[in-house]
């Protein structure tokens, strides 16, 4: 009887060794899964999936733990998707946008940002401090002063490379926390050209009121003298009139200058026609004529072929002529010569106009083509110059996608060349 219960027993302890056994082989295999998939899952493979096939606890485990996977993986996708949205929108906007926390570190930041601040547009730079990025000083300090503030704030600040920027700086606050500041978003933009046309426009004017208001008020002094003094001789009459003759002519040149430049700016045209060039030249050539005569200057000319035309307006064709030619002559000493050259090069016309004049000062010569500007005031008003003639010509070649130089040298002369691409001219 002992012995049966004995071997009972035996039996018994066996059997519930080997499931034991079983068991532990089991539960050791569904670890190896669950790591397995865990390393996956960490190695952002979120497609992996727990497959154990368990009852009780560990499917309970199982089912759970692949769910969470699947929420996990939905909001990891969300997420992505929100900050290609972002990334996105920031990419579309013109001006630049950078966002930093309270350290200073860069939160997030878009290509134009980078291409302001100079950075390589492909940099990671996003958790990098600005002042590790940011090379302009006074943009750092205004970002310093700004931080922890809780008022919007606008600046304008202009570089030693004399480049303007505009900025906004905005806190970032903690969402629904209106009381905690994590951070700041900073809207910087490049305004130096708007600030420049901005300055051009405020020195047109200005130029522009002077230049009127002096031979208008010539032209009121001297009728206001003629009116209150009718005992005025002939002699000082007549010359009285000639000078409100003169400065009336000139203050019409003057109107029509204005006009021609702010039409040719425009890119608006008259009328479009196929000009012969050398047709055109000889038009201006005559008209020049007898001012040259007058001062015993020689104008001489070459065309390699002229037949040369061209699809323009024929009177802006004619005013690059007549304003280079003019000045050639205004500016030349008696008993000199002027020169006018019309050629092609490889794919372009090359138009030269030149002289042995008194020649341009070299820090004058890059301001020439300005409105208004006159290396010689007094001069070009004594012969009768607007200050609008170099504008004008450079703004007419520059509309037939041409571009006009000039070389000089004081007591040498001056020589202006303009090539224009040979597509715009017909054969």
């Amino acid at each position: 009887m002992d012995n049966v219960v004995l071997i009972f027993i035996t039996l018994m302890a066996s059997t519930v060794s080997i499931i034991c056994i079983r068991y532990n082989i089991r539960l050791r295999n569904y670890l190896k899964v669950f790591i397995e998939t865990s390393k996956q899952i960490s190695n952002r493979e979120f497609h992996s999936r727990l497959n154990i096939d368990a009852r009780g606890e560990l499917g309970e485990l199982s089912k759970n733990f692949n769910d969470m996977i699947d929420i996990m993986n939905s909001k990891i996708e969300e997420v992505e998707y929100n900050h290609l949205q972002m990334t996105s929108i920031l990419k579309s906007i013109s001006h630049g946008i950078l966002a930093v926390d309270i350290d200073g570190n860069i939160m997030l930041i878009n290509d134009e940002a980078k291409r302001i601040l100079k950075c390589d547009k492909y940099e990671f730079i996003e958790g990098k401090n600005i002042n590790l990025i940011i090379n302009e000083s006074s943009l750092l300090k205004e970002i310093a002063l700004f931080k922890g503030s809780k008022e919007s704030k606008y600046v304008e600040l202009t570089t030693d490379d004399e480049i303007v920027y505009s900025i906004n700086l905005d806190p970032i606050y903690l969402q629904d926390m209106d009381n905690i500041i994590i951070g700041s978003i900073i809207n910087i933009k490049d305004i130096t050209e708007k600030v420049k046309l901005e300055n051009m426009r405020t020195d047109f004017v200005a130029n522009v009121s002077h230049e009127l208001k002096t031979p208008l008020t010539s032209i009121s002094g001297f009728v206001e003298t003629l009116k209150l003094n009718e005992n005025i001789d002939i002699e000082t009459r007549n010359r009285f009139l000639g000078i409100i003759e003169s400065e009336s002519d000139r203050l019409k040149r003057l109107i029509d200058d204005i006009l021609l430049l702010s039409f040719i700016e425009k890119k608006e045209t008259k009328s479009i026609e196929l000009v012969n060039i050398y047709e055109v030249f000889m038009e201006v050539y005559e008209m020049t004529h007898y001012f040259a005569k007058s001062k015993n200057i020689n104008v001489s000319y070459k065309f390699s072929d002229q037949n040369i035309s061209i699809l323009s307006n024929r009177d802006y064709v004619k005013q690059i002529f007549l304003n280079l030619i003019d000045n050639a002559i205004k500016y030349t000493p008696e008993n000199k010569d002027v020169y006018v050259e019309v050629y092609y090069d490889k794919n372009n016309l090359v138009i030269k106009v030149g002289d042995n004049g008194i020649g341009i000062p070299k820090e004058d010569i890059k301001r020439i083509f300005e409105r208004f500007y006159r290396v010689d005031k007094a001069r070009s008003r004594e012969v009768g110059g607007t200050g609008l003639g170099l504008a004008i010509t450079k703004h007419i070649v520059k509309n037939l996608d041409g571009t006009i130089n000039v070389k000089s040298e004081l007591g040498q002369g001056s020589e202006f060349i303009i090539t224009i691409p040979k597509k715009n001219f017909l054969k």
